[in-house]
Formats: structure tokens, C-alpha cells, sequence
């Protein structure tokens, strides 16, 4: 008996690996690596939607053999990992985006000009604007 999951598993793994080689290149800042990856990912989730559409048409046939437990179960637990790997991914992109969205922040405040500042006779005050001071 052959395994009707199987052709969907090998997809569900290359989205899984794919998945990880995204992070890969994520750490390593690698955009070349990463664009190389995400169309690997866009690949083989493609790959994974044909498999599926295939395999509902070959068990919709009468003499189509079921699948047993254990295929079920291994079918199961690859996408379990695939998901977890995209999880992965997720969280690690949220994180770059979080990062950059920090750096550009500190960036826009270093490359700000500096807040102008009162003097009075008796010396520096502040800042005239939003800090509630009493120019003397």
C-alpha cells in the first residue's frame, strides 16, 4: 500500500526548511539568502496546495485504499513542524521589525537638532517648549 500523505509531507517538509533557511539568512543579514528562501517558501506552499487538490481527487475514486493511522499521524506531525517553523520565522521577523523600527528612532533623535535652550541672567532655564518653565 502506498502512503497518500506522502507527496504532501515532503511539501510541508521544503516549507519547513524553507522556513528555517529565512531565519538563516535573517541573522546573518542576508537579503540575497532571504529573497532566495521566501520564494523557496512561496514554492513549495504552492507545491503543498497542488498535493493536497491531487490526493482529494485520487481518495474521492472508489478504489482509492484509506490511509491508516499512522499516515494520518505522520501527516499530522509534519505539519505540526512546518508550523512551528513558520511560528519561528513570525517571531523572529516581528523581532527585526521591532529593531529596526528602534533604530530608526534613535537615528531621527541623533540626527535631530538639539532643543533650543532659555538663558536668562541667572543662567540656562531649559527648554522654552513642553517642560512648564518659569523664565525669570
Amino acid at each position: 500500500m502506498t502512503d497518500p500523505f506522502a507527496p504532501e509531507r515532503e511539501a510541508l517538509a521544503a516549507i519547513a526548511a524553507a522556513a528555517h533557511a529565512q531565519r538563516e539568512a535573517l541573522s546573518h543579514a542576508s537579503v540575497e539568502a532571504f529573497e532566495a528562501a521566501a520564494a523557496r517558501t512561496l514554492d513549495a506552499v504552492s507545491e503543498l496546495d497542488r498535493r493536497r487538490r491531487e490526493r482529494v481527487l485520487r481518495t474521492a475514486r472508489t478504489d482509492a485504499p484509506a490511509a491508516t493511522a499512522s499516515q494520518r499521524t505522520a501527516l499530522e506531525t509534519a505539519a505540526r513542524d512546518a508550523r512551528n517553523a513558520c511560528d519561528a520565522l513570525e517571531g523572529a521577523l516581528e523581532h527585526a521589525v521591532t529593531l529596526g523600527r528602534d533604530l530608526v528612532g534613535a537615528w531621527r533623535r541623533l540626527s535631530a537638532p538639539q532643543t533650543a535652550h532659555v538663558y536668562t541672567a541667572r543662567g540656562a532655564v531649559g527648554s522654552p517648549i513642553g517642560r512648564g518653565t518659569v523664565l525669570a
